[in-house]
Protein backbone atom coordinates (compact mmCIF):
# COMPACT_ATOMS: atom_id res chain seq x y z
CA UNK A 1 0.00 0.00 0.00
CA UNK A 2 1.00 3.58 -0.70
CA UNK A 3 0.26 6.32 1.21
CA UNK A 4 1.30 10.31 1.19
CA UNK A 5 4.29 10.02 3.74
CA UNK A 6 3.10 12.69 5.70
CA UNK A 7 -0.04 10.77 6.35
CA UNK A 8 1.30 7.43 7.86
CA UNK A 9 0.01 7.77 11.21
CA UNK A 10 -3.17 8.04 10.19
CA UNK A 11 -3.27 5.27 7.64
CA UNK A 12 -1.97 2.90 10.44
CA UNK A 13 -4.56 3.93 12.90
CA UNK A 14 -7.16 3.71 10.07
CA UNK A 15 -5.64 -0.09 8.96
CA UNK A 16 -5.21 -1.19 12.51
CA UNK A 17 -8.58 0.26 13.66
CA UNK A 18 -11.55 -1.95 13.76
CA UNK A 19 -12.51 -2.26 10.71
CA UNK A 20 -9.90 -3.86 9.22
CA UNK A 21 -8.10 -4.80 12.67
CA UNK A 22 -4.45 -5.24 10.93
CA UNK A 23 -1.76 -5.96 13.22
CA UNK A 24 0.99 -3.89 12.80
CA UNK A 25 4.60 -4.96 12.96
CA UNK A 26 7.70 -2.52 12.27
CA UNK A 27 10.24 -3.76 10.51
CA UNK A 28 12.77 -1.88 11.56
CA UNK A 29 12.05 -2.28 15.33
CA UNK A 30 12.27 -6.09 14.51
CA UNK A 31 15.64 -5.39 12.92
CA UNK A 32 17.07 -3.67 15.51
CA UNK A 33 15.69 -6.13 18.50
CA UNK A 34 17.34 -9.10 16.41
CA UNK A 35 20.61 -7.27 15.91
CA UNK A 36 20.79 -6.15 19.66
CA UNK A 37 20.07 -9.86 20.70
CA UNK A 38 23.28 -10.81 18.52
CA UNK A 39 25.65 -8.33 20.27
CA UNK A 40 24.54 -8.71 24.14
CA UNK A 41 26.47 -5.82 26.45
CA UNK A 42 29.61 -6.38 28.08
CA UNK A 43 31.05 -8.43 24.66
CA UNK A 44 32.47 -7.49 21.54
CA UNK A 45 31.79 -6.34 18.67
CA UNK A 46 30.01 -3.23 20.82
CA UNK A 47 26.86 -1.90 19.92
CA UNK A 48 29.19 1.45 18.79
CA UNK A 49 31.05 -1.02 16.48
CA UNK A 50 28.09 -2.55 14.87
CA UNK A 51 27.12 1.10 14.30
CA UNK A 52 29.88 2.16 12.91
CA UNK A 53 30.48 -1.03 10.68
CA UNK A 54 26.99 0.15 9.53
CA UNK A 55 28.47 3.38 7.93
CA UNK A 56 31.82 1.46 6.52
CA UNK A 57 33.50 1.60 3.14
CA UNK A 58 31.64 -0.87 0.91
CA UNK A 59 34.01 -3.89 0.45
CA UNK A 60 35.78 -3.62 3.64
CA UNK A 61 36.02 -6.10 6.53
CA UNK A 62 33.67 -4.05 8.99
CA UNK A 63 31.09 -3.90 6.52
CA UNK A 64 31.31 -7.41 5.34
CA UNK A 65 31.28 -8.24 8.71
CA UNK A 66 27.79 -6.33 9.13
CA UNK A 67 26.45 -8.09 6.34
CA UNK A 68 27.33 -11.17 8.14
CA UNK A 69 25.24 -9.61 11.32
CA UNK A 70 22.30 -8.28 9.22
CA UNK A 71 22.17 -12.05 7.34
CA UNK A 72 21.48 -13.45 10.91
CA UNK A 73 19.17 -11.22 12.49
CA UNK A 74 16.92 -11.68 8.73
CA UNK A 75 17.39 -14.99 9.39
CA UNK A 76 15.74 -14.27 12.50
CA UNK A 77 12.95 -11.88 11.69
CA UNK A 78 11.05 -14.20 8.73
CA UNK A 79 10.45 -16.89 11.30
CA UNK A 80 8.82 -14.73 13.18
CA UNK A 81 6.60 -12.77 10.69
CA UNK A 82 5.73 -16.16 8.92
CA UNK A 83 4.58 -17.39 12.80
CA UNK A 84 2.36 -13.96 12.55
CA UNK A 85 0.83 -14.57 9.13
CA UNK A 86 -0.12 -18.12 10.26
CA UNK A 87 -1.44 -17.30 13.78
CA UNK A 88 -3.69 -14.56 15.40
CA UNK A 89 -6.31 -12.68 13.93
CA UNK A 90 -6.16 -10.04 10.97
CA UNK A 91 -3.80 -9.03 8.12
CA UNK A 92 0.10 -8.01 9.08
CA UNK A 93 0.95 -4.72 7.81
CA UNK A 94 4.40 -4.11 8.08
CA UNK A 95 5.48 -0.43 8.90
CA UNK A 96 8.92 0.97 8.80
CA UNK A 97 9.92 -1.27 6.38
CA UNK A 98 13.01 0.55 4.72
CA UNK A 99 15.00 -1.90 5.96
CA UNK A 100 14.39 -4.29 3.97
CA UNK A 101 15.72 -2.48 0.71
CA UNK A 102 19.03 -0.61 3.00
CA UNK A 103 20.28 -4.16 4.12
CA UNK A 104 19.91 -6.25 1.22
CA UNK A 105 16.30 -7.88 2.41
CA UNK A 106 14.11 -7.93 -0.45
CA UNK A 107 14.56 -11.64 -1.28
CA UNK A 108 12.95 -11.99 2.22
CA UNK A 109 9.94 -9.26 1.93
CA UNK A 110 9.09 -11.37 -1.21
CA UNK A 111 9.14 -14.98 0.38
CA UNK A 112 7.50 -13.69 3.00
CA UNK A 113 4.93 -12.08 0.31
CA UNK A 114 5.04 -15.45 -1.40
CA UNK A 115 4.06 -17.24 1.77
CA UNK A 116 1.31 -14.91 2.14
CA UNK A 117 -0.27 -15.60 -1.10
CA UNK A 118 -0.64 -19.19 -0.02
CA UNK A 119 -3.26 -18.69 2.58
CA UNK A 120 -2.99 -17.93 6.27
CA UNK A 121 -3.16 -14.03 7.08
CA UNK A 122 -2.24 -11.67 4.68
CA UNK A 123 0.78 -9.74 4.64
CA UNK A 124 0.19 -5.77 4.14
CA UNK A 125 3.40 -3.34 3.36
CA UNK A 126 2.79 0.52 4.11
CA UNK A 127 5.10 2.35 1.95
CA UNK A 128 5.22 6.12 2.56
CA UNK A 129 5.90 8.05 -0.35
CA UNK A 130 6.46 11.74 -1.71
CA UNK A 131 3.40 10.03 -4.19
CA UNK A 132 1.22 7.71 -3.45
CA UNK A 133 0.20 7.45 -6.73
CA UNK A 134 3.68 6.02 -8.20
CA UNK A 135 4.42 2.31 -8.07
CA UNK A 136 5.62 0.88 -4.46
CA UNK A 137 9.12 1.54 -3.37
CA UNK A 138 11.16 1.16 0.04
CA UNK A 139 13.60 4.29 -0.46
CA UNK A 140 14.91 3.78 -4.18
CA UNK A 141 14.22 0.42 -4.48
CA UNK A 142 11.03 -0.73 -6.07
CA UNK A 143 8.61 -3.38 -3.77
CA UNK A 144 7.87 -6.20 -6.43
CA UNK A 145 4.28 -6.95 -6.03
CA UNK A 146 1.60 -8.85 -8.84
CA UNK A 147 -0.84 -6.34 -10.52
CA UNK A 148 -3.18 -9.24 -11.23
CA UNK A 149 -4.12 -9.85 -7.78
CA UNK A 150 -4.27 -6.41 -6.92
CA UNK A 151 -1.32 -6.18 -5.07
CA UNK A 152 -0.72 -2.66 -4.75
CA UNK A 153 -3.22 0.27 -3.73
CA UNK A 154 -2.44 3.65 -3.45
CA UNK A 155 -4.27 5.08 -0.13
CA UNK A 156 -5.30 8.60 -1.20
CA UNK A 157 -5.60 11.46 1.50
CA UNK A 158 -9.28 11.36 1.22
CA UNK A 159 -9.41 7.35 2.51
CA UNK A 160 -6.82 7.90 5.18
CA UNK A 161 -8.57 10.86 6.54
CA UNK A 162 -12.20 9.62 6.32
CA UNK A 163 -13.34 12.24 3.80
CA UNK A 164 -15.55 10.11 2.64
CA UNK A 165 -17.03 8.80 5.99
CA UNK A 166 -17.10 12.17 7.39
CA UNK A 167 -19.53 13.49 3.95
CA UNK A 168 -21.70 10.86 5.10
CA UNK A 169 -22.03 11.80 9.12
CA UNK A 170 -22.92 15.03 7.92
CA UNK A 171 -25.54 14.94 5.27
CA UNK A 172 -26.91 12.37 7.76
CA UNK A 173 -27.66 15.04 10.10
Amino acid sequence: MTVQAGRTREAVAELTGGRFGARQVSATRLFLEAMHELVPPGTKPTWDTILRADVAEPGSRAALKFAEYARTSWGRIEPEIRALLEAGAGPVLLTEAAVFARYDAMGVLDRLAAAARLGGHGLWLLCPQGDPAREPRLGTVAVPYQAGLGEWIELPDSWVTNAHRAGLTLEAR
